[in-house]
C-alpha cells in the first residue's frame, strides 16, 4: 500500500497549522488571515526541485494566495498585473527541508530547525495531545515549522517518553486504538522485544497506518519483514544483518556492554554480502524507506547538551568508530545503489543538535558517496512521500505549497552551502533571520 495515496489522517495534519494557522488543508485556505493574493514572481534564480532532474538556471517562479502558480524560464512566466518582481540573481531555489526523525519540544526549538531551512519535521516521539501540553500552542506570526505526528510511540520496560507496553498483545491494541483515532502513523522504539514486532506489524496493517519502527538495538529486518513502512537507523545492531559467523561475538559483546554495540556492529558487517542482501531485499518489496541517522551513529565524544540519554564515547571508542565507519559508507551506498528510498532525519536532539544535527547528516550522506542532487531529493521529496504529503510540498511544482529556501550558493557543489540560507519561503511569505536571531517578516516593493 503506497502512503502517498492513503488519505491524511487527523492527527497526520500540520500542528502548525492547527496551532498558528499557516499550511491549512485546501478547503480552509479562504481561512487562513496571512495568506493573501498579492503575486511575487521569484526571478533570475536556478532551481532545483527535488524530483532528481538538473538544476534549472535562469527561472522564474510566481507564487500567488500561498502556492506556486507557474515555474519556467526567465521571460517566459505570464504574471498578472501588480506582480512583485524579486530579482534572485546568483541565488538557488530549492524545497524546504524534512527532517524525518527530530523531536522539538520547545518553540525555541522549532525555530532553530527553521534556521535551518527545514519547514517539515516529523516528530518521532510524541502524540498530538503531548504535542499541545508542551505549550507550543502560540506562535503568533512568527513562523515554524510544519509538524507532523502519530500516536504515542510503543516502549515496553521504563521509558521517559511514549507508551509503556507490558506485552505483545497490549502492543497490538494499542496499534489498534492509535489508528481508531486517526494516528497518521505508529511508531516502534528499540526498547520493544523484537518478537513482539510481527504482531505489531499485522496490527498496523489491518489498521491501515504505516509502521516507523526505530530498531538501534535488533530487530530491524524482522520490522521489514513484517511489512514496515520505515527502517532505522542503518547502523542498527541487528544481528541478523550480520555473517552467522559473526553472530555470537557481537551478541556476546553487546550483551557485555565492554564495546559500544554500534561499533562491534560496523566491525562485523559486510556491506556486499549476503545478509545485507536480505535487507535489500525486503526494503524494495515492500516499497519501504530507510532512515540512515548517520549522524546519529557518528556521534563523537561530547553529546549535545540538551541531548538525554546520551552516553559521549570515550577516546578509543572514538578511534574504534572511525575505523569502522568505511563499513557504514559502504553500507548507505549499498541501499541507495539499489534503489532503497533514503530520507534525512537528525535523532536531534537525543544525539545530535537540533538542525546542525540534519546538515551534518546531508554532509555524511554525501561523503558515503551520494551525489548531492540525490541528497537533496532525500531531504525533500523522499521525506514528503512517508508523510503522505507529496501532493503539498517536498519539490517545486506547480499547485504545491510555496515552501521553498532561496540558498546563497549552490548545494550541488558543495553540500554546505545548504546551510547558507538568505530567505526561508513559508506559504508564499518570506522570512529573513536577523543578526539577533529574531525572524523579520521580508516584504518585497
Amino acid at each position: 500500500m503506497r502512503r502517498t495515496g492513503t488519505p491524511v489522517r487527523r492527527t497526520l495534519l500540520a500542528v502548525s497549522a492547527i496551532l498558528s494557522g499557516a499550511g491549512l488543508p485546501d478547503g480552509l485556505a479562504g481561512q487562513d488571515p496571512f495568506i493573501t493574493q498579492q503575486s511575487e514572481l521569484f526571478t533570475n534564480v536556478t532551481v532545483i526541485d527535488g524530483r532528481g532532474g538538473p538544476p534549472r538556471p535562469s527561472s522564474s517562479v510566481l507564487v500567488s494566495g500561498g502556492r506556486i502558480r507557474d515555474i519556467g524560464a526567465r521571460g517566459s512566466v505570464a504574471a498578472p498585473d501588480g506582480t512583485i518582481v524579486v530579482d534572485l540573481s546568483g541565488a538557488y531555489l530549492v524545497p524546504g527541508f524534512i527532517d524525518a526523525h527530530t523531536s522539538p519540544q520547545t518553540t525555541r526549538d522549532l525555530r532553530a530547525l527553521l534556521a535551518a531551512g527545514i519547514t517539515g519535521v516529523r516528530d518521532g516521539a510524541t502524540s498530538l495531545a503531548a504535542f499541545e501540553e508542551r505549550g507550543r500552542g502560540s506562535f503568533g506570526e512568527d513562523p515554524v515549522p510544519t509538524v507532523y505526528v502519530g500516536g504515542p510511540v510503543l516502549e515496553a520496560g521504563s521509558a521517559s517518553h511514549g507508551v509503556v507496553l507490558a506485552s505483545e498483545a497490549a502492543a497490538v491494541a494499542e496499534v489498534a486504538r492509535q489508528a481508531s483515532d486517526g494516528a497518521g502513523f505508529v511508531s516502534v522504539a528499540s526498547s520493544v522485544p523484537p518478537s513482539w514486532l510481527v504482531g505489531i506489524a499485522r496490527a498496523a496493517r489491518r489498521g491501515e497506518v504505516p509502521l516507523w519502527a526505530d530498531r538501534r538495538d535488533g530487530g530491524w529486518l524482522l520490522a521489514l519483514r513484517a511489512g514496515s513502512a520505515v527502517a532505522s537507523p542503518l547502523v542498527s545492531g541487528d544481528s541478523e544483518l550480520l555473517p552467522e559467523s559473526e553472530r555470537g561475538s557481537f551478541e556476546a559483546l553487546a550483551d557485555a556492554g565492554q564495546v559500544p554495540a554500534r561499533i562491534a556492529w560496523l566491525e562485523r558487517v559486510e556491506p556486499d554480502g549476503p545478509d545485507v542482501d536480505r535487507a535489500v531485499t525486503a526494503l524494495l518489496s515492500n516499497d519501504s524507506a530507510l532512515l540512515p541517522l548517520l549522524a546519529s551513529a557518528s556521534a563523537p565524544l561530547d553529546c549535545p547538551a540538551e541531548a538525554t540519554p546520551c552516553t559521549p564515547l570515550s577516546d578509543d571508542e572514538w578511534t574504534a568508530l572511525q575505523a569502522a565507519w568505511p563499513k557504514a559508507e559502504a553500507l548507505v551506498q549499498t541501499f541507495h545503489g539499489h534503489g532503497v528510498r533514503l530520507l534525512v532525519g537528525s535523532d536531534a536532539p537525543r544525539t545530535t543538535p537540533l538542525g546542525e544535527g540534519f546538515h551534518r547528516e546531508l554532509q555524511l550522506l554525501v561523503e558515503a558517496g551520494i551525489p548531492a542532487l540525490d541528497v537533496l531529493g532525500m531531504a525533500t521529496r523522499n521525506g514528503a512521500i512517508e508523510l503522505g504529503q507529496l501532493h503539498e510540498r517536498g519539490t517545486i511544482e506547480i499547485g504545491k505549497r510555496a515552501d521553498f529556501l532561496v540558498l546563497e550558493a549552490n548545494p550541488l557543489a558543495d553540500i554546505r552551502n545548504a546551510r547558507r540560507i538568505s530567505l526561508v519561503v513559508i506559504d508564499g511569505r518570506a522570512w529573513a533571520l536577523g543578526p539577533d536571531d529574531a525572524w523579520r517578516r521580508v516584504r518585497f516593493n
